[in-house]
């Protein structure tokens, strides 16, 4: 049953239309977890290490509220939560949205797991899913994507993730990658 939710959940990623600078350095099945750490909108402090100690992670990387298809993620994620719970799954989602328009995603569609500013993209880096919004990489919605990003990024935060899902064993092991490869499109 989870496995179905994972899979209906990355389908809404996978047909998202931005497109990206992408190789295949990303991290990969077996592979260690860097460590997250981060305040939620909930004011609470995530710590990866602490939840491992009990519990899996199911960690999402969303771009934003003004990606159509991250909120439809947002609510599918949300709809299935208590499934994931019921599995000893704690969620996670990590985004460069500033805490502020976190906090409107939250109570717009009652998010009750964990969303985490990404400040200064580190989880983004470590996990090596972030990726600089250029012209070149996202050619086709470049200025409608740029604007977006400058409303709610924090200043000169000109970089998205890449949609990805990992999900954590409690053994600190990357156990799922569900990774979109979107190289760029050559015209």
């Amino acid at each position: 049953m989870v496995k179905t939710v994972l899979i209906t959940l990355f389908q809404l990623l996978f047909v998202a239309e931005v497109t990206s600078q992408i190789d295949n350095n990303y991290l990969k099945v077996g592979e260690e977890a860097p460590i997250i750490k981060g305040v939620d909108q909930f004011n609470s402090e995530i710590n990866s290490t602490k939840i491992l100690q009990d519990k899996k992670i199911l960690l999402l990387f969303y771009r934003g509220n003004w990606c159509p298809y991250c909120k439809k993620h947002l609510v599918s994620l949300q709809q299935n939560l208590e499934k994931f719970i019921k599995k000893g799954i704690y969620v996670i989602v990590v985004t460069p949205e500033k805490v502020e328009k976190i906090k409107e995603t939250t109570s717009k569609f009652n998010s009750k797991f964990s969303i985490i500013h990404d400040f200064n993209n580190k989880i983004m880096n470590d996990y090596k899913v972030a990726f600089k919004v250029t012209k070149e990489n996202v050619p086709k919605y470049f200025e409608f994507t740029l604007k977006r990003i400058r409303e709610n990024n924090e200043k000169e935060n000109n970089v998205l993730p890449v949609p990805a899902t990992y999900m954590i064993d409690k053994d600190h092991k990357i156990s799922y990658v569900h990774y979109v490869l979107t190289p760029i499109k050559q015209e």
